[in-house]
């Protein structure tokens, strides 16, 4: 099959530069949301390397073959729909490849040969060798737009209790962890709860209340139980990630062969904490006045009323993020430069992280 490494021909738009644009993990461009053709146009100029031509050469034949097309860039993704029929396609950047995800994948012919735990989706990878099979793909892209798509505006959203398009991204990018995420997401979904994507993370809740999600560090990735202090730990598997920790707990996992062996002591916990949620259980927290105190803040507010003033007027929560994070440095020169450094934002009411 002849390989189409192509170009659409056309001069990106004037927004469409690689000016600032910071690329993320896969070389992924970082495109501001967006409903129209800018921002397509944008995050293909951002595209690095080889894969800005198969991502104008794409843009090329779906914009030939498919009448009243619609595009947008949603979560760092460029979409294409049809004009009331929803989105029938997605494109993302990874290190060795651009990914189409199909919608509706499953219902195309032939299908697609990447499989999803998306029942409806299915991907194709393009390498740096360039399309393979040009016809093919134009087969596809005309057989996806005629068929009802995906849309994020209708107030259900994705079905509760199936994979949530919004977070396909998470699980398909590569990283150490991807197999692990994928047993995980397996495990969740079975528990029933709506999967969406919160901090950047599948989080599965219950009546839009978070019950758990999934995450990964260097050393390891984890299901963030958001209740876990009041679960039973019979297998002594939660994690308290840090002492400030109040409610959280992990379980943590090193392997695929671990989340295996574990999957009906996973199921349990699952189950036990949707059983919190339903019942209305809450962690007792402790009360900002309960947090210690660094002496050089002290001092500060002390020397400055308006300050204490302005701290004590900030949330419960605000308050403790900045005592945790002063009181957190081991020297006293450090705690200074935190206090200092921080000064304008609790004097104009805002969070650590605001």
């Amino acid at each position: 099959m002849a390989r189409t490494p192509g170009t659409s021909g056309r001069s990106p738009s004037k927004k469409a530069t690689t000016k600032s644009v910071k690329l993320l993990s896969g070389g992924n461009p970082q495109i501001p949301k967006g409903d129209g053709n800018a921002p397509v146009q944008a995050y293909i100029a951002a595209m690095p390397g080889w894969k800005r031509a198969i991502g104008e050469r794409l843009d090329a034949l779906i914009e030939q073959h498919v009448p009243k097309l619609q595009k947008a860039v949603k979560w760092n993704s460029p979409f294409y729909g049809v004009e009331g029929q929803g989105w029938f396609l997605s494109t993302h950047v990874f290190t060795h490849f651009v990914r189409i995800t199909w919608f509706q994948g499953r219902s195309l012919k032939p299908l697609p040969p990447g499989p999803s735990k998306d029942p409806n989706a299915r991907y194709l990878d393009i390498r740096e060798g360039g399309i393979e099979d040009e016809k093919q793909l134009v087969s596809w892209i005309k057989q996806a737009a005629a068929l009802p798509g995906w849309s994020t505006h209708t107030p259900s959203g994705p079905p509760r209790s199936g994979p949530n398009p919004k977070v396909e991204w998470f699980f398909a990018k590569e990283g150490p962890w991807q197999e692990c995420y994928t047993q995980l997401r397996e495990l969740a979904l079975e528990s029933g709860l709506a999967e969406e994507l919160k901090w950047g993370h599948p989080c599965y809740t219950l009546k839009e209340k978070n019950v758990f999600l999934i995450h990964g560090f260097k050393a390891y990735c984890a299901l963030l139980f958001h209740k876990g202090a009041l679960l039973k730990d019979d297998h002594k598997l939660l994690v308290q990630q840090t002492a400030n920790v109040q409610s959280a707990r992990q379980i943590r996992f090193t392997s695929e062969r671990q989340i295996k062996d574990l999957a009906p002591v996973i199921r349990s916990y699952m189950q036990q904490a949707i059983a919190l949620e339903q019942a209305g259980d809450q962690v007792l927290l402790k009360k900002t006045a309960e947090f210690d105190m660094s002496a050089e803040f002290a001092k500060a507010m002390k020397q400055m009323p308006e300050l204490k003033k302005a701290f004590h007027a900030l949330t419960p929560g605000r308050q403790r993020g900045y005592l945790l994070f002063f009181g957190g440095a081991k020297q006293s020169k450090t705690r200074e430069a935190r206090i200092e450094n921080h000064v304008d934002r609790i004097l104009a009411g805002k969070g650590l992280n605001d």
